[in-house]
């Protein structure tokens, strides 16, 4: 099995029948899948009990996993810039914590990695790649049983 985010950019002889086996679609990340990522992603991390991961699930539709990482360290640096500029700097032993506050505001500076034009492209990719395949699966069943050569 072959997995490519970009199947524009494979060598037209990896598409031929028999070659790849299994073609799978992932998709940007529903607002539950975002929200379980950032459940994934912020166990270890120095969160608030306020903090409202629901709310920053819905915040960042068509973002992928990766921009949610790099949200939540974006928020993880701000809470670090936030101690060491603060009074509390002073107290020994008080360690940063990404406060709800700090995450939606950070969240809501951020935006996707993917623009809305590149994503319709790339599906766009992905549909002409199916049609293909579909083509290519459709010319290989109603050659079979037939006899050729090669000239």
């Amino acid at each position: 099995m072959w997995i490519c985010s970009r199947p524009d950019l494979l060598d037209a002889a990896l598409l031929r029948p028999g070659r790849l086996d299994r073609l799978l679609f992932c998709d940007f990340p529903s607002q539950g899948e975002r929200l379980e990522i950032l459940r994934v992603l912020s166990r270890k991390l120095p969160l608030a009990s306020d903090v409202d991961l629901d709310a920053i699930a819905h915040m960042t539709e068509g973002f992928s996993g990766a921009d949610l990482q790099a949200l939540l360290s974006d928020a993880q640096l701000e809470a670090v810039h936030d101690l060491l500029g603060g009074e509390s700097m002073h107290e020994p032993g008080k360690k940063p914590v990404i406060t709800d506050a700090l995450l939606k505001s950070t969240a809501s500076r951020a935006r996707p990695s993917v623009s809305e034009a590149e994503k319709q492209r790339l599906f766009g990719i992905y549909s002409q790649f199916l049609d293909s395949k579909r083509s290519l699966a459709a010319q290989s069943r109603n050659a079979k049983g037939k006899r050729a050569t090669l000239a």
